[in-house]
């Protein structure tokens, strides 16, 4: 009887909201139809997608996987990039959560100007001051190891460089959700005996849990894809990250016609994300209605 008056209702809710359902439609097929055909398309020959590029494989070309992961070096590409998204990640939260602490829970002479600066952040982006950053990296390193391709030439420079200009949008995001905790519970653990950075890590680390994996996730996505930072800094081709080497690969395909490899190249890309959003996807809402700043 329950699931009945339940199917009644959703029945009920979709032939009020049809028009709705309708553009909900729409804009999926919109945006799943290049996701759908480039998985299509990895699994065929360059032939068949030549000459047929809308249509099913005639048989799948699971080898074009191959081709990309070992001939094409994107699993060592997928490497790089795991080792640089997580490395950005842990070195994000290290310094997003006490910053965001600090500003939404202290008074202090200059917090005002703090956050301001913090904010001012959120404007500028880092694909307009890379070659900057780069120059200033590189002149440091031939000062401090006489070879500026030793910080420039680097993963760990591209993951440091990833997360320091993530900070403002981060900060911006945990803020929000911070001041809106009652200090009811510091006061508590104050009166406990606790100290700031027991207070910090014990009591405000797991209340907002919900907001700090919405800067996970909003992050991940964004360091995972990151193209022109590490275009920029990294030279050697073994160091390259995976959206580097997919323009490798488009680069080959034009000279070598093996457009099922450079699909499959992209689908490598693609897939760890869309896997992560579709198990986070409730989580990442959550947080983005928990987050922003409140007066």
């Amino acid at each position: 009887m329950e699931n009945l008056k339940k199917k009644n209702k959703i029945w009920k809710n979709i032939k009020e909201n049809w028009l709705s359902y309708i553009v909900l439609v729409i804009f999926t097929i919109i945006f799943a139809y290049p996701v759908l055909w480039a998985f299509i398309s990895s699994l065929k020959t360059s032939a068949e997608i030549r000459q047929s590029p809308f249509s099913l494989p005639a048989v799948p070309q699971f080898v074009n996987y191959v081709n990309a992961w070992v001939g094409a070096s994107m699993g060592d590409y997928f490497f790089n990039s795991v080792f640089v998204t997580a490395l950005a990640m842990i070195i994000l939260i290290l310094l997003v959560i006490p910053t965001s602490y600090v500003l939404t829970r202290f008074k202090f002479p200059g917090c005002k100007v703090l956050q301001m600066i913090m904010m001012a952040g959120l404007f500028i982006n880092v694909n307009y001051i890379v070659y900057p950053i780069y120059l200033m990296i590189n002149d440091f390193g031939k000062a401090a190891f006489g070879n500026g391709l030793l910080l420039t030439d680097n993963l760990v420079t591209v993951a440091i460089i990833n997360a320091v200009c993530s900070v403002p949008f981060s900060v911006y995001l945990l803020s929000g959700f911070l001041k809106g905790l009652p200090k009811g519970y510091e006061e508590a653990a104050e009166i406990d005996g606790c100290g700031h950075w027991t207070i910090l890590t014990k009591v405000i680390v797991p209340l907002c849990k919900p907001s700090v994996l919405t800067v996970i996730l909003f992050q991940f996505l964004s360091y995972w894809n990151e193209y022109l930072v590490s275009q920029t800094f990294l030279i050697t081709p073994e160091k390259r990250t995976l959206p580097v080497g997919v323009l490798s690969i488009m680069q080959e395909a034009r000279t070598a016609t093996d457009y099922g490899r450079m699909y499959a190249g992209l689908v490598l890309v693609m897939l760890p994300v869309l896997i992560l959003y579709c198990f986070v996807q409730k989580n990442l809402t959550k947080g983005i209605s928990m987050g922003g700043l409140k007066g």
